[in-house]
Formats: C-alpha cells, structure tokens, sequence
C-alpha cells in the first residue's frame, strides 16, 4: 500500500512538473494560434526562470507576469509589424481613449489570466520537489535542439515573420533579434542628420508625384491631402479598380493614381506625405527640419493651412507636432464632435460626419491646403461605424469579401462615398484632391494580411471639373 502510495506521489509530481512548464505557456500559445502569428511553444528564458524559482512561490509569479508580457509584446509586434517594443508600449497611453467594450474586454482577459495565474503557481509548487523539473527541462530543449523542425533556436532564414510552423522550443531574447532583422526598415539607413528621422526615397510620396507644390508647379489655388487610414494595395487587381472606378463621375477628372513605398503605422504614414520623413519611434516630439514639411514651405508662400484629425490631439501627439510644420489652424475631435458623430472603434468622429465641413472650408478665399488623416477604417473594422447598416451590401458581394475585410472594405467604400457626395453638394473647380493609404490593412489572420501587397500602398490624384 505504501509502495502504491509512492507511486502515485511520483508520478503526481512528474506530471506536475511538465504541467508547471506548460500551463503557463497556453495563453500565449492560444493567443498565436488565434492572431496566426509565430511562437514556440516553450520560451527557454522561462524554463530557466521556473527551476530557479522551485520553492519560490513569489518569484514564480513575478516570472509568469514577465513571460506574459513579453507574449505580449512578441505577438503584437508580428501583428503591427513593428519590431521596436518601445513603440508597442508607447501605444498603452491610448487606452483611455479606447472603446469602453474593449476596455472591458482587457479587464476581463486579465481577472482570467490572473485565475490562470493562481492554477499555475498551485501546479508549480506541486511539481517543485525532487528533480523532475529539471528532467523535462533537459528532455524539452534536448529534442528541440536535436531535431531541426522542433529548433526554435535558429531560424535559417534570419527571421521569423511569416513562420507558421510552431517550434519546441526557442529563446525570447533570440527571437526578438531575428524579428528586428524580419522588419529591418525599421533599424537601419536612418541618417544622422534628422535624428530619429530617415528622408524618404524620391518620389516614395504621393505629394512628391505632383512636383515642388511651394514653387508652384502648375497647381490650381486649392489642395486636399487625405491620407485614408488602412488603404493598402491589393494582390487582386480588380479589387484596386473597383477603387479607382468610385471616381469617375462626369465632374471629377482622374489626373493621376499608382503606388508609393510604405512604412509602419499611421504616424509614418503621415510623416511621409507632409515631410518626407520616415519617424523611428512612434514618440513625436520635436519634428527635425520641420521648415521643409510641406504645410510650412505652403504657407510661407501664402498658403492658408489646415488640418482635420477626427481623434483626440494627444494620439501620437499630434497637437504637438502639426503646429512645427506649419497647420495654422487645426481641427481635432473637441473641434468636431459639435458638427459630427462619435464613432466607437477609434474613438473620435466619424468620418463620414465630417466630410462636408472638409471641403466647405476649402470655399473660402484665396489659397487654401486642407490636410485629413481619416479615422474610421482603422483595425478591428466595426461595422457599426458605418453611416448606414446596408453599406456592406453595396461593395462586399461585388468583391466577395466575408468577416473582416467585408468590414475593412464596407469602411473604405462609406467613407469615399461620404467624400464625393460631399464635392458634389459644394462643387469647386480647380480643386485638386489626393487619397493616399497610409499603411496596408491590419487583420489578426493571416489569411487577411496576405491578400495585401506588404510596403505598399495606392494613391490616387483628382481633380474637380
């Protein structure tokens, strides 16, 4: 009876054991399978961490939180195709301004984790004792290494963006590095000159294709930028035509449309078209050379300037930084929520509330620059941000899109509908017009990603009859 009571003791701290290595490894293993992105499924720092903390219970608690974030950190890299951490982080001041259900939804996921928390630290003292931690430590980076599929130690191929095979095992700190080589834009080539700042390629701008607007290249007397959140340059070409299609009206003439070169997020996006600039950081403080950002070349030649973000002015600082170069004045969600819509997703104004007083303001005399960084079609693409229910139906059985990019694309289409009909109620000859994406599309599938040519994105250039 003793013997049998030996046993089952064994056996109950064996299995303890490899369950105090593998429970704390599911949320993140769950949470890759979910975005379809790459994580093996043991990380080898917390390996070492939970044989250092045998007996240790406080200590093994401060290694879970630490291996949670850095799941964290690791799968919203690969999702946002941002290799900079720092950046990931710098994104957590927005949470105030998020959507009060995915708020909740944190808040949520963490009292679940924390239970996750608890059952963990509970398996992980049962499996301290004895030397069994130590065997399945031994025997799970021993296979790892030995077989060459199950190695997550080494990638071949210096990155790992785009992995799907899930390895055995592999190194946090490792994999970190090759997903800095993966998104190598994002490390290198920045000239010293500008800071944290990289001047574009010539011509990788959809501004730079219309000349040096501040001499005066053959340019009518009023100008719009739109730079149209999370438009990106399908692999299906009769997707990007269905695009351009949406403009041609008798009273708009098409003057111009191809692609241009892009980067990052959003902040690149618009860094790109208003300076020539490709920011390193996501933290916008000071603009280097902003005298050369094209509101402040335009209205040193008597250009009146003006900028519409339906977001808050402290997302990615913009209240600071549109002032350096050059918007005299600015309209953010304080200055649009009177005349428009709140939407729920990105929270700020709807876009398409707005787009009358966009172009109503380009009425006014002499010569007039509008820029509007759009907002509504930005990730996870909710639907009930759309100016009518039936918007899907127009676009996406034409496109045969479902789920996610049926939303992305419904988006797209209420937004450029609300734009025309907006030039068509308050006509304005001479007007010229650029649509440019700032990024390609962010989906949590992978599926969805890849049906999106990657650094490039589509501009198009009107012009009002």
């Amino acid at each position: 009876m003793q013997h049998g009571e030996v046993l089952v003791g064994k056996w109950k701290t064996v299995s303890a054991a490899l369950g105090s290595l593998l429970l704390p490894m599911l949320p993140g293993l769950a949470t890759a399978l979910v975005l379809q992105v790459y994580r093996p499924w043991f990380w080898a720092e917390f390996l070492l961490v939970a044989l250092i903390a045998r007996g240790r219970p406080l200590l093994f608690t401060a290694g879970l939180a630490l291996l949670w974030l850095a799941d964290f950190l690791f799968a919203f890299a690969q999702v946002n195709l941002s290799s900079d951490y720092s950046d990931v982080l710098e994104l957590l001041v927005f949470l105030p301004y998020a959507n009060t259900n995915w708020i909740l939804a944190g808040i949520t996921g963490l009292v679940a984790l924390a239970a996750w928390g608890w059952l963990c630290v509970r398996v992980h003292h049962v499996g301290s004792p004895g030397r069994a931690m130590l065997v399945w430590v031994l025997v799970i980076t021993g296979v790892a290494v030995a077989v060459p599929r199950l190695d997550g130690f080494n990638h071949t191929e210096s990155k790992l963006y785009g992995i799907r095979q899930a390895k055995l095992a592999g190194s946090w700190v490792l994999d970190s590095h090759f997903m800095r080589q993966a998104m190598a834009f994002y490390e290198e080539g920045y000239a010293p000159d500008v800071g944290v700042f990289r001047p574009i390629e010539p011509k990788q701008s959809a501004v730079s294709r219309l000349g040096d607007l501040s001499q005066g290249t053959a340019m009518p007397d009023k100008l719009l930028l739109i730079v149209v959140e999370s438009w990106g340059l399908a692999h299906d070409e009769v997707e990007n035509q269905f695009w351009r299609d949406l403009w041609r009206v008798p009273s708009l003439r098409q003057l111009d449309t191809g692609t241009v070169h892009s980067q990052g997020s959003t902040l690149q996006g618009e860094l790109r078209e208003l300076c020539g600039l490709i920011p390193q950081t996501l933290r916008i403080d000071d603009v280097p050379q902003a005298e050369n950002c094209l509101p402040n070349r335009l209205r040193a030649q008597g250009w009146q300037t003006r900028a519409f973000n339906g977001a808050s002015p402290r997302m990615y600082r913009n209240g600071n930084w549109y002032p350096q170069i050059g918007f005299a004045q600015r309209s953010f969600l304080p200055e649009l929520i009177a005349d428009g819509r709140l939407c729920s997703n990105m929270p700020g104004v709807c876009d398409y509330s707005i787009a009358d007083r966009v172009i109503q303001t380009l009425h006014e005399p002499g010569r007039q620059f509008s820029y509007w960084m759009t907002l509504n079609s930005h990730t996870p693409y909710k639907l009930g941000d759309l100016s009518s229910p039936d918007v899907p139906d127009r676009v996406c059985p034409v496109l045969q899109l479902e789920g996610a990019r049926c939303a992305h694309a419904a988006l797209l289409y209420d937004f450029m509908q609300s734009l025309k009909g907006a030039l068509l109620r308050h006509p304005l000859p001479g007007l010229r017009i650029v649509l440019v994406g700032d990024h390609q599309p962010k989906f949590f599938d992978a599926d969805s990603r890849d049906a999106f040519v990657q650094g490039q994105v589509p501009y198009l250039v009107l012009e009002v009859d």
